[in-house]
């Protein structure tokens, strides 16, 4: 007595609409009152249009990242190298970037042909980089009179790589930094190589004139233009390079727009922070 007819035999269930991405031009049912005038709708489906083709090229964006970050892995084994480099040099602050990113701590010896004094409380400050959070030392530093830093990639035994920018290559090709220098990505593998070439220079000429240092110093500048970074939307060995040769500068030399660059950067970029401690006129955050 309770049960009621079926009212759904008859009843045909039209397909659902799966599309999720456009839905049909609005213009084609609905008229503005006392108008044919259909612009106003057209102008809606160009944003559409617009919105989509955004949308699109962040999923491409997308993709590249989880391919860059789940395809080669990193070089995950323990770091073992032997800076070799004067008092002063760019390549100190690498070393402090390079244990940082690899979670390593670092010892400073003085070589005894090394004529020029150590300044301790730099020395302080790179042995307490990452202290309390690992125990292993992995990279060494050896303060001697030289004109270029030279790299070792095993204690007694010196691999020919000389330079700030070689150094920084052959670390990125061992440990695989493919993120920091993608040789495959040959644009921009290109356009680092040619802003390390000026940061060869400017190393190089550490104790020119300071106009001589500006016209070097102006021309990276020209790189940084809408984004970030020197090369690409990501930090690579180029903004490494650099900020170890800023850092290493009297302030005074160091045009505004490199400033900004150098504190956006190490902000920015968690190995970088550590360059925090060496520059007193990057602010702090508390």
């Amino acid at each position: 007595m309770y049960a009621a007819p079926k009212i759904y035999e008859d009843v045909v269930v039209p397909e659902p609409n799966i599309s999720m991405y456009k839905v049909k031009p609005i213009y084609d049912d609905l008229t503005v009152p006392g108008t044919e005038d259909v612009t106003w709708a057209r102008d809606i489906e160009a944003r559409q249009d617009k919105c989509l083709s955004e949308l699109e090229l962040l999923r491409q964006r997308v993709l590249k990242i989880e391919a860059d970050c789940c395809g080669a892995s990193e070089n995950t084994s323990k770091l073992d190298v032997v800076i070799g480099c004067s008092v002063g040099s760019p390549a100190v602050y690498m070393a402090a970037i390079i244990a940082r990113k690899v979670n390593c701590l670092i010892k400073v010896f003085s070589h005894s042909s090394n004529t020029k004094e150590v300044d301790s409380t730099i020395t302080n400050k790179l042995l307490c980089v990452n202290n309390g959070e690992t125990d292993y030392c992995g990279v060494n530093i050896i303060y001697k009179d030289t004109a270029a830093p030279y790299f070792m990639a095993c204690p007694g035994r010196q691999v020919a790589v000389s330079g700030l920018s070689n150094i920084l290559r052959y670390i990125a090709r061992e440990r695989n930094y493919v993120s920091l220098y993608n040789e495959a990505d040959l644009e921009t593998a290109a356009l680092i190589d040619e802003i390390l070439s000026f940061i060869d220079s400017l190393e190089q000429r550490c104790n020119a004139s300071a106009s001589e240092i500006g016209q070097i110093l102006n021309n990276i500048a020209g790189y940084i233009k809408s984004s970030t970074y020197l090369a690409g939307d990501s930090l690579s060995i180029a903004d490494i390079a650099l900020c170890c040769v800023l850092v290493s500068l009297d302030s005074k030399l160091v045009p505004n727009t490199l400033r900004t660059y150098l504190s956006n950067t190490i902000r920015s970029n968690y190995e970088m922070r550590v360059l925090k401690a060496f520059v007193n006129w990057i602010p702090h955050e508390s």
